[in-house]
């Protein structure tokens, strides 16, 4: 039916494939891999200092969905550190799974405040990123879940749900990717 040529074509395709010589999109799963990586958190930029005129925070980050701490007004230099100078900084940290089959991450996008002593003033917002076989399914946050403006950290949390269903594998799996992001008034974050 297919005759000698078509014989020929799909044999040197299973010999290429043999020898390791086939284009990524024909091995299928080449780690054997049947559950999806585990979520791994990590700083992708920053923190980057802010230069502000006097100090003043520039609302930088702001976008849709992005929640504002406000300032601490007179409690950010009353904390007891004498005349301290006020310093803001920017930073991205991510959470999500990443493997050969693709990737999906919840990313936190922080601005924020301090004077060494305490956090005056912070905002962040999220944005997602989704390849291959993961899907992203559903995502919650930010919201703040520890420290104050005017203490000494600030706490951003948020999660994402995602799928995972990769070529080969007969089950697919769900997960969850947890970031839980920590400003402190000296320009560190900690995840």
């Amino acid at each position: 039916m297919f005759g000698k040529r078509a014989c020929a074509v799909v044999g040197a395709i299973a010999a290429l494939a043999a020898a390791g010589g086939a284009p990524a999109a024909w091995a299928g799963n080449p780690h054997n891999q049947t559950q999806p990586s585990p979520s791994l958190s990590s700083i992708v930029s920053g923190p980057t200092v802010v230069k502000q005129a006097g100090g003043q925070p520039s609302g930088g980050g702001v976008g849709a969905g992005a929640i504002a701490a406000g300032t601490a007004g007179t409690s950010a230099s009353a904390g007891g550190c004498g005349v301290c100078l006020t310093q803001c900084w920017d930073l991205t940290s991510r959470s999500g799974p990443s493997d050969w089959s693709g990737s999906v991450f919840i990313y936190q996008h922080l601005h924020w405040c301090g004077n060494g002593y305490v956090v005056s003033y912070a905002t962040v917002w999220q944005s997602y990123s989704q390849s291959g076989a993961y899907r992203l399914d559903s995502t919650y946050g930010p919201w703040w879940s520890g420290g104050c403006i005017g203490c000494y950290t600030l706490r951003a949390s948020g999660y994402i749900l995602w799928n995972w269903s990769p070529p080969l594998v007969s089950l697919p799996s769900s997960g969850t990717s947890h970031l839980d992001s920590t400003m402190y008034a000296y320009g560190i974050v900690t995840l």
